[in-house]
C-alpha cells in the first residue's frame, strides 16, 4: 500500500512539474513572440523614419535646385536688359552667351548648389516660319537658304528631294488647302495616312510639329550623336533674320550664294566662326558686312541683306539647378525689346514660355 501511495505521489509530482514546465515554456514563447513583434516593429519604424526623412531632403533638395535654376534665368534676364541698354551687338563673347560660367555670373552661387545650363540666340538659326509671307507666298531668299541648308553635309539631299520638302513645309505654312507641287502635302494627304490629322496651315508653335510634315523623318529632325538636326538648325522664335554674329557654321554656310562652290562656303564659314572668338574682333562685329570685309581672302563672298543681322531680340534659356539630390531645370523663351516708355529701364526682357521639369 505504502509503495502504491508512493508511485501515486510522484505521478502527480511529475504531472504538476510538467504543467509547470509546459506554462513556463509558454510563457517563453510568448514573450519571444513579443519580443520578434517589437524587432519588426522597432525595424520597421526606423525603416519608414529613414524613407521619410530621405523624402523630406530630396524634397527640400528640390526646391532649393529650382531656386538655383529660376535665379539662373534671372540673371540671363538681367544680362540681356542691361546688354541692349549699352549697345546694339549681339556676339558669343557677352556676358549671357558665357552663362553660366562663374566668371560671368555677377554673383557666386557656388556655395548655393551647382549651376548649369546655356544661353541660346535663337536668331541664329533659320526662322522657320518665315518661309512664306503674311500672304501664304513664298520668301525666295528663305526659301534658298532652306534648299542649301537641306542639300549641304551632313543631310546632302539631292536637290529635288530638298526641294519637295520645301514645298511640303509651305504648304504646312500657308493658309490655303492647295498643295504645292507633286510632293506638296495640305489635308487631302495627311488625312490619307493610317494616324490620319489635319494639316496645320499656319506657323509652328514648337518645332517638334516638323516631325508631323510629310518628307521629316525622325532621323532628318533629331540628327545624330556626331552631325545636328533640324531641331538644332532652325527656330520658331525670330524676326524673320539671321545674326551672323551667332549663327552655326551649317546656317553661314547654307546663307553664301549656290554661286560659291560647297568647299569656299564651308571654308568661309569655318572662318568666321574662328574670327567671333576672338576677343581683339569683337569690336568689329557692329559692321553689317565685317564678315566680308574684315576677313584676307573672302572680299567675294556676299549674304543677302533682307535675311542677315548682328542684333538678336530672341532667346531661350535653359538652366539645371543641382542641390545634394535635388535637381531641377527650367526652359523658357525670352522676347528682349526696347521699351516705348520713357523710363528709367529702356529695355523689357518678356517670358514668353517657361517649362519646369
Amino acid at each position: 500500500m505504502l509503495h502504491e501511495d508512493s508511485m501515486k505521489s510522484k505521478k502527480v509530482q511529475m504531472k504538476n512539474m510538467n504543467a509547470a514546465l509546459g506554462q513556463s515554456g509558454a510563457a517563453l514563447i510568448l514573450a519571444l513572440l513579443m519580443i520578434s513583434i517589437l524587432v519588426v516593429f522597432v525595424l520597421e519604424t526606423t525603416r519608414a523614419m529613414q524613407v521619410e526623412g530621405a523624402g523630406a531632403r530630396h524634397f527640400q533638395d528640390g526646391i532649393r535646385a529650382e531656386a538655383l535654376a529660376k535665379s539662373g534665368v534671372n540673371i540671363a534676364i538681367s544680362l540681356l536688359k542691361n546688354d541692349l541698354a549699352e549697345n546694339e551687338v549681339d556676339h558669343i563673347g557677352e556676358p549671357w552667351a558665357l552663362l553660366p560660367k562663374p566668371d560671368a555670373l555677377p554673383v557666386d552661387l557656388s556655395e548655393a548648389g551647382t549651376l548649369e545650363g546655356r544661353v541660346d540666340d535663337e536668331m541664329g538659326k533659320f526662322p522657320i516660319n518665315y518661309l512664306v509671307d503674311e500672304d501664304g507666298k513664298v520668301r525666295e531668299v528663305h526659301r534658298q537658304v532652306l534648299t542649301r541648308l537641306l542639300t549641304n553635309a551632313p543631310f546632302q539631299m539631292e536637290e529635288e528631294e530638298a526641294q519637295g520638302l520645301v514645298m511640303a513645309v509651305r504648304d504646312w505654312l500657308d493658309k490655303d488647302d492647295e498643295p504645292t507641287g507633286e510632293f506638296g502635302g495640305e489635308t487631302d494627304y495627311y488625312q490619307s495616312l493610317e494616324q490620319a490629322y489635319g494639316c496645320k496651315n499656319g506657323p509652328l508653335t514648337s518645332l517638334a510639329e516638323l516631325r508631323l510634315i510629310r518628307g521629316v523623318s525622325e532621323s532628318l529632325y533629331v540628327g545624330t550623336e556626331e552631325n545636328p538636326g533640324l531641331k538644332d538648325l532652325l527656330t520658331v522664335y525670330s524676326d524673320g533674320k539671321i545674326n551672323v554674329n551667332t549663327a552655326g557654321p551649317l546656317v553661314l554656310q547654307a546663307m553664301v550664294s549656290p554661286s560659291v562652290s560647297p568647299d569656299t562656303a564651308e571654308g568661309w564659314a569655318e572662318s568666321v566662326v574662328a574670327y567671333r572668338q576672338e576677343p581683339m574682333h569683337w569690336d568689329f562685329l557692329s559692321e553689317s558686312d565685317w564678315y566680308r570685309n574684315r576677313m584676307a581672302g573672302y572680299n567675294d563672298i556676299s549674304l543677302p541683306v533682307e535675311l542677315i543681322t548682328t542684333q538678336s531680340m530672341h532667346f531661350t534659356v535653359q538652366m539645371t539647378g543641382k542641390v545634394g539630390v535635388g535637381r531641377k531645370s527650367i526652359f523658357a523663351y525670352l522676347e528682349r525689346r526696347k521699351s516705348d516708355k520713357e523710363e528709367q529701364n529702356p529695355v523689357d526682357v518678356f517670358v514668353r514660355y517657361k517649362e519646369v521639369y
